[in-house]
C-alpha cells in the first residue's frame, strides 16, 4: 500500500494520519506491522503513536490501524466514521523525525524472542518449524532496525 504521495509504506516508517473522523486518530505513528511481515497475519498496517520528536507514546490509546478501524458501539456512528475516513483520511510517510526509539523498539522485540527460541528449541527441537518461524521473525526485527540505522 502507498501513502497519499505514492510512497510505499513499510514496517519501521514514520507516518502521519490527517483528516480522520475522530481527531484522536490524527497524528504521527510508526508502522509496527505491515501486511506480509513474518508473524503478522493482518492485511492492514498496525501503527503505534509517537511524538513530534519521535518518542513512543506511553498513553492509554496508542494503537491505530490503516485503513483506520473504527471501534464504537453505535452502529450509525461507526458507519458515518467509516464513510468519512474513506473519503477524507490520508496517510503520509514522514522524514526528518528521530527514529532512535523506533530502532530500540525493534531491537527489544528481537531480543525478547531469544528466550522463546531457546525454550522452543528445547521443547520441539532446533529444526522444528516453530523455531524456524521465530528465528525468521527475530531476523526480520533485526533487519528493520538495521535498515533504519542505515538511512540515518
Amino acid at each position: 500500500m502507498t501513502d497519499k504521495n505514492g510512497i510505499e509504506i513499510k514496517t519501521g516508517d514514520i507516518v502521519e494520519i490527517t483528516g480522520s473522523y475522530f481527531k484522536t486518530d490524527n497524528g504521527l505513528y510508526f508502522v509496527e506491522y505491515s501486511n506480509g511481515d513474518p508473524g503478522w497475519s493482518g492485511s492492514d498496517y498496525c501503527l503505534r503513536k509517537i511524538s513530534k520528536r519521535g518518542k513512543i507514546s506511553q498513553a492509554k490509546k496508542t494503537l491505530c490501524f490503516w485503513p483506520i478501524a473504527v471501534f464504537v458501539s453505535d452502529r450509525a456512528k461507526t458507519a458515518e466514521a467509516n464513510k468519512w475516513n474513506k473519503e477524507h483520511a490520508e496517510i503520509e510517510v514522514k522524514t526528518g523525525i528521530s527514529r532512535a526509539e523506533v530502532v530500540e523498539f525493534f531491537k527489544e522485540k528481537a531480543g525478547e524472542l531469544t528466550e522463546r527460541i531457546c525454550r522452543d528449541s528445547w521443547n520441539f527441537g532446533e529444526d522444528s518449524e516453530i523455531v524456524k518461524k521465530q528465528i525468521n521473525i527475530q531476523g526480520f526485527y533485526k533487519s528493520i532496525s538495521a535498515a533504519i540505522l542505515a538511512k540515518a
